[in-house]
């Protein structure tokens, strides 16, 4: 470009939807050398419009990076044989600029700062249970994302890259020299889920055209002894549409069945089940919550939030609520910051009134619960009320008495009414962060850590 005439110039100009400039190129004389010298006042100068402006510098800016990067890669290709230099060069060269990005991105990547429960288990420096490497490879993922600006398709090298920082930076995960190829191989699946759950994304329909998958085409067909057990999954939980008189059918009878003493549970999971993509669509277009209930009277019901939650995520959050406080609630009870907080001073006088295991194991998880916003410093009033009454509009643990062994309550409530009441912390804790999800409610930001953490 340094090289070209004025001319030249203009026709670069003309491709770029930008022939309203050449007048002007041409009466000031702006050649190839001279248009790679202009700065930001003198596109202003030259250019009268803004968007044109725009456009300019960032054509120019895109060149200076590229031009860079050449050069740089000249610097590293500088002693290298003429054959070398001859298979880089024409239709190689674009591959060869493909595979020096990746090495770019080699170059500056780092592991991501892991969320406080993670980090805890590998300074044990033991192997992590399989809901712990699940969370692991969610981070990893998330990280590369960002690495690849958003891009959900790494290359095998990317992979490759991700794996051998984590393997360096905590070798006992090598899990006797398979390690490496078990958590690629973690990681890899990770991508494929993230992308079916994103299947109408532009970029998503891009690449399957590119793979040979063309819009609309159906699976093939899967004989019943071949089928996975993800894809029978699947089809319970996304089932077929019914028409609106049908829908309405189920959605009355499940208001009727509420209301009764003696309820057919097996029928309300099949029921909801068929009615979910209607409760996500109320939910997505921002239907106000009250009506929500009121058509879905069984969201109320903890089993079945946890339900909803677990057709969305296909986590079961109350089994990883439970492991979560039993893992962590020693460690957060031990912890300074938490040591002369009311509630510990409360645990610690009625664990003296009890002898009984299981009595006190429930007192040390209901105080861990409560204390994990104190343990990252943020606003405990967003996360419970404490024989209190609630004073926010998104979801929040209401406890009575936490530490009686006959008189404790505990409900979550959402915009300053009861949603759900519950019998122990610990389905409590599961059924607010079942809320948050199901609900499509946005964390309050004085207590995204502690959400981020559970």
């Amino acid at each position: 470009m340094e090289s070209w005439s004025v001319d030249q110039v203009c026709n670069w100009l003309r491709q770029r939807n930008l022939g309203e400039l050449v007048s002007k190129f041409r009466e000031e004389e702006v050649s190839g050398a001279a248009l790679l010298a202009l700065n930001d006042r003198m596109v202003q100068q030259l250019v009268k419009k803004i968007g044109h402006q725009a456009v300019l510098m960032d054509l120019i800016n895109k060149y200076h990076q590229q031009n860079s990067g050449l050069q740089s890669l000249t610097c590293y290709c500088g002693t290298a044989s003429p054959k070398f230099t001859e298979a880089i060069s024409g239709k190689n060269m674009k591959s060869f600029l493909a595979r020096y990005k990746t090495l770019q991105w080699t170059s500056s990547y780092a592991l991501p700062d892991f969320p406080y429960d993670v980090k805890c288990v590998l300074a044990e420096k033991k192997c992590p249970d399989h809901s712990m490497r699940i969370r692991i490879i969610e981070f990893l993922q998330a990280d590369m994302t960002k690495y690849l600006k958003g891009s959900l398709y790494p290359n095998s090298q990317q992979y490759n890259i991700v794996v051998n920082a984590l393997l360096q930076a905590y070798p006992f995960l090598n899990e006797g020299g398979n390690g490496f190829l078990l958590w690629k191989r973690a990681l890899k699946d990770r991508f494929k889920y993230v992308r079916r759950l994103i299947e109408d994304d532009e970029q998503v329909l891009r690449n399957k055209c590119k793979f040979g998958h063309r819009r609309g085409q159906s699976r093939k067909p899967v004989s019943a002894e071949k089928k996975p057990l993800d894809i029978k999954l699947r089809i319970e939980e996304e089932p077929a549409c019914v028409d609106g008189r049908v829908m309405d059918a189920h959605i009355d009878w499940l208001k009727r069945e509420y209301l009764k003493a003696q309820r057919d549970w097996e029928e309300v999971d099949s029921r909801m089940r068929v009615t979910v993509g209607v409760r996500r669509k109320m939910i997505r277009d921002k239907a106000p919550l009250k009506e929500v209930l009121r058509l879905f009277p069984f969201l109320r019901c903890p089993y079945q939030l946890f339900r909803e939650f677990q057709l969305l995520t296909h986590m079961d959050i109350y089994k990883k609520t439970v492991e979560i406080l039993e893992t962590y609630s020693e460690n957060i009870l031990s912890l300074h910051v938490v040591r002369n907080n009311p509630i510990n001073i409360m645990l610690q006088e009625n664990l003296k009134l009890h002898a009984e295991e299981d009595v006190l194991k429930g007192m040390k998880m209901t105080a861990a619960c409560l204390l994990l916003p104190e343990v990252f410093g943020e606003d405990a009033a967003l996360f419970a009320a404490v024989n209190e009454e609630v004073t926010v509009a998104t979801p929040v643990l209401t406890v009575r008495n936490p530490f009686s062994v006959s008189a404790c309550a505990f409900a979550v409530c959402v915009e300053r009414e009861e949603l759900a009441r519950l019998d122990a912390c610990a389905p409590a804790l599961a059924a607010l962060v079942a809320a948050f999800h199901v609900f499509d409610i946005p964390w309050p930001r004085g207590l995204r850590s502690t959400l981020a953490f559970l």
